[in-house]
């Protein structure tokens, strides 16, 4: 089971023209398999700046959260936090900044490492409602042999990798979107025979964006489909087959959701957002077949929002 914490951005009617415009872009992009962070799997719902530094300060208040598996092994946790800065009047400046820290288990090894944001906000109307950002994220990643592990001993020594994510992120009322590059320096080389393949981080494109209808205002009934596309350079030409597919359904301040990524797999995911704090659970199992320790991955999520209230993006946080 993890613990988790989530954030989610709200957008604007004009991105509807840019995700039309920016799946054209993707047959110039160059990608590779393994990123770092790849888990917990809910990071693209709970810790959207993982995959894109822009979205740090896109929300009007602070938001602290953790991700943390707390039943049989511990293997993957990550630490979030991210807040818009203000003038000494208390009115919200164009910076942003953020940070994560993380630590992912693999077979033979740890990676463990923190990353810093900061991210530039521009809004395109008076009301400040349509805004778009750019942001950048330096970070560095320590992958460490399991102690005891003699097959982890023999095949690669502890190594630092310092790296950098970077993005552009449109957000507004009902809308948002993103492109972002993460890992731009890949630490992989042909030759390398210290670092296992499978640890070595490529660097990675993502594309990802929705829209949020409303189909009553005074209830707060929502309902958001989105679309996530990541590829590398062995699924370039395949992209149909890496489109992520996600969709939320709101009822004022609680929503549930799903994606869907493998027909074999279900997900199903949700949140409850009070004043201060808000708390979800994320699922992810097998459509057939026995469920067990194995096969299903309970996600547990919880997190803290700390501002202003009484922003102009609606009553409800979360749009």
């Amino acid at each position: 089971m993890k613990m988790s914490v989530h954030i989610r951005p709200g957008c604007g009617v004009t991105i509807r023209l840019l995700l039309f415009i920016l799946p054209g872009l993707l047959p110039g992009i160059f990608i590779s398999a393994q990123d770092i962070p790849s888990k917990p799997l809910s990071i693209p719902v709970y810790h959207p700046m993982v995959i894109n530094p822009a979205f740090v300060g896109s929300k009007d208040f602070t938001n602290i959260s953790l991700t943390s598996k707390v039943s049989k092994y511990p293997n993957n946790q990550i630490l979030n936090l991210h807040k818009r800065l203000v003038d000494p009047d208390g009115n919200y400046t164009n910076l942003g900044v953020g940070a994560y820290a993380f630590q992912e288990q693999f077979k033979h090894s740890w990676n463990t490492g923190l990353a810093l944001a900061g991210s530039y906000h521009i809004a395109v109307d008076d009301r400040h409602l349509h805004n778009i950002s750019i942001g950048v994220s330096a970070k560095g990643v320590f992958t460490i042999p399991k102690k005891g592990d003699e097959a982890a001993a023999d095949t690669f020594k502890t190594r630092f990798h310092p790296n950098l994510d970077a993005g552009a992120y449109y957000y507004g009322p009902h809308a948002f979107g993103g492109i972002s590059a993460t890992s731009l320096f890949e630490n992989g080389n042909e030759g390398d025979t210290i670092t296992p393949s499978y640890l070595q981080m490529d660097r990675h494109y993502h594309l990802y964006g929705g829209y949020k209808f409303v189909v009553n205002k005074q209830l707060g009934i929502v309902i958001e489909p989105s679309l996530l596309v990541s590829l590398n350079d062995t699924t370039l030409s395949e992209p149909h087959k890496h489109l992520v597919p996600y969709l939320k359904v709101y009822l004022q301040n609680f929503y549930l959701g799903t994606y869907l990524k493998d027909l074999d797999i279900f997900a199903l995911f949700f949140q409850y957002q009070f004043p201060k704090f808000y708390t979800g659970v994320f699922l992810e199992f097998p459509r057939v077949g026995f469920l067990n320790d194995d096969n299903i991955i309970i996600e547990l999520s919880m997190g803290v929002n700390l501002g202003k209230e009484g922003q102009p993006f609606l009553r409800y946080r979360h749009w």
